[in-house]
């Protein structure tokens, strides 16, 4: 298990869903994902930000199914939004997908991505 990090020096994760840091033990295998947007195995895009996210999480789950790795293993997400207005749609799945792990997670807002039409990017990195 990985040791979180959040001591009462530092502020209090906003929205309490991730740690500040997180600790990996040594000798563990790790996974970097790409980032991944909301584009089914086909090529296709979504064009709501909802079903975008879902798709992108669903990328990175079978990344980490392959990776013989599961959330919990997560010690990293950096997440990419575009626009404000989508941000609290990404909080609610990242949730729903990240259940009680708690990595350490960056959000940014962006004003585009690399393609067109793309809302949402995120990466990981886990460690088992």
């Amino acid at each position: 298990m990985h040791r979180r990090h959040n001591p009462d020096t530092v502020v209090e994760a906003f929205g309490k869903g991730y740690s500040q840091a997180l600790e990996v033990d040594p000798n563990k295998r790790w996974l970097y994902t790409a980032g991944q947007v909301g584009a089914a195995p086909d090529g296709s895009t979504a064009d709501s930000f909802e079903a975008q996210v879902a798709q992108t999480w669903a990328n990175i789950m079978a990344l980490l199914q392959e990776g013989g790795m599961a959330i919990d293993d997560v010690v990293k997400i950096n997440g990419y939004v575009v626009g404000a207005e989508n941000f609290p749609a990404y909080a609610v799945a990242r949730k729903k997908v990240m259940g009680d792990a708690r990595p350490a997670s960056t959000a940014i807002i962006v004003p585009a991505l690399a393609m067109p039409g793309w809302l949402v990017e995120i990466e990981v990195i886990a460690a088992k």
